[in-house]
């Protein structure tokens, strides 16, 4: 807590990174405070309710489309690889909501949007990403990248020409980079309740004074750099969130049973697409999902750097300008004093009776504090949905390929199970 919050003006930054190019300057996640302050508040405004409501449309359809395929594969009874299935659905999602750009990745892998996302960093150490996390100066001596320029390039070509494109002539759908390049909206209605919880459980601290005014909205390159930053860090979580998710209801048959009972219920009272509150009312699905976050969280850990050297409250513990702070996610997720029975899998610590027992800044699967992730009730939202409809067509089932426990292996940044297989079968 105090790192994130209590002394975020001591520790406001992340990793100090070489950003050898003029749009990658201005990624969020990397800026320092100077640079993020701005870019954090027209980011947080384009993730609003309202703007949520309008891009709920775009995440269900492609909820839908991944439902069809899962149906296919359902009715043939076949094994699937969960990380590999729904990273489909998540490049699909990004390219909808922040490019303007629909696709169906299950059926067409020859798009040049799908072959260049291919070629991204995807949470895999390679060689350049190696190089360039881990040996800063050489990367600023030699102009390293952490991807391929010409695969930057295209991205930054497919920004631009939303930009440039005559605002009448454009897709009626909202996307991201429209959103961040708009003016200030100020969101119409309170918090609803469920709004207010997952403020409470996912976003502890986040709320943030600042002294100097605002802009009310980003230049082009802050734009790009923000939809490029989503691109790069949401298709892999989302992915891995709604794998290990559907991979705890397959070896969980009875919870996922109870789920979807409750997703029946939500179906019959709402329609075939129910809204953003609709889907935020479900309690035992906020509590699955809350719950696979606990024991599988996507980012297994967090970083900060002081700005000047620091001392932690009373520990003694002293750091240096610059030292690198981290924490460890997934070790606090699965400590036992903190969480009973860590290795079980049980949705239930998170129902309105329990949630209150779990100690405050002990689960952090978006992180606290001020730079907490600023889109996490959109990947909530957009993973919920897509369990959604999965549970409410098709049964995951554990198969003599699945594994149990699941094994891991190296990754920057991201927890990465080397093979997440389950059946998919007909639902009972």
């Amino acid at each position: 807590k105090k790192i994130l919050v209590e002394d975020f003006s001591s520790l406001p930054n992340r990793r100090t990174l070489t950003l050898n190019d003029p749009v990658l300057y201005y990624m969020m996640s990397m800026a320092p405070v100077e640079r993020w302050r701005d870019i954090r508040a027209a980011a947080t405004q384009a993730f609003s309710t309202i703007n949520l409501r309008k891009m709920n449309i775009l995440i269900e359809e492609c909820a839908l489309v991944t439902a069809e395929h899962l149906k296919k594969a359902a009715f043939l009874e076949e094994n699937i690889e969960l990380r590999k299935f729904f990273g489909d659905y998540a490049l699909d999602l990004i390219a909808r909501c922040a490019f303007a750009t629909k696709l169906d990745s299950h059926s067409n892998n020859t798009s040049e949007f799908i072959m260049r996302s291919k070629q991204a960093p995807s949470g895999r150490p390679t060689l350049r990403v190696l190089v360039y996390f881990l040996f800063p100066a050489i990367a600023k001596a030699t102009g390293l990248l952490p991807l391929k320029p010409s695969v930057l390039q295209y991205f930054k070509t497919l920004c631009q020409n939303i930009i440039n494109s005559d605002p009448y002539n454009q897709p009626p759908d909202p996307n991201f980079l429209r959103l961040l390049m708009s003016s200030e909206e100020k969101d119409a209605d309170a918090p609803a309740s469920f709004f207010a919880r997952d403020h409470q459980l996912f976003s502890l601290g986040s709320q943030w004074k600042q002294d100097a005014p605002l802009k009310p909205k980003l230049t082009a390159d802050q734009a790009m750099a923000q939809c490029l930053l989503f691109f790069l860090a949401g298709q892999e979580t989302t992915a891995r969130a709604v794998s290990y998710t559907l991979y705890l209801l397959a070896i969980h048959p009875d919870v996922q049973e109870k789920l979807r009972n409750e997703v029946d219920e939500c179906f019959k009272s709402h329609g075939d697409r129910p809204d953003l509150e609709a889907v935020t009312k479900l309690k035992y699905l906020h509590c699955v999902v809350s719950e696979s976050l606990r024991m599988y969280p996507p980012v297994h850990r967090l970083e900060r750097t002081p700005v000047r050297d620091y001392v932690l409250g009373d520990t003694g513990v002293k750091l240096k300008k610059c030292d690198l702070v981290t924490i460890p996610v997934y070790a606090m997720h699965h400590d036992p004093e903190y969480f009973r029975d860590p290795l079980k899998f049980d949705p239930e610590r998170f129902n309105e009776n329990n949630v209150a027992s779990i100690h405050p800044y002990t689960y952090l699967p978006f992180g606290a504090g001020p730079r907490n992730c600023v889109a996490f009730r959109f990947a909530l939202q957009a993973v919920k949905l897509c369990v959604l409809h999965s549970i409410r067509n098709v049964q995951f089932v554990r198969t003599g390929k699945t594994k149990v426990p699941l094994e891991f292996k190296n990754g920057l940044g991201l927890l990465t199970a080397k093979d997440i297989t389950v059946g998919v079968k007909k639902r009972p």
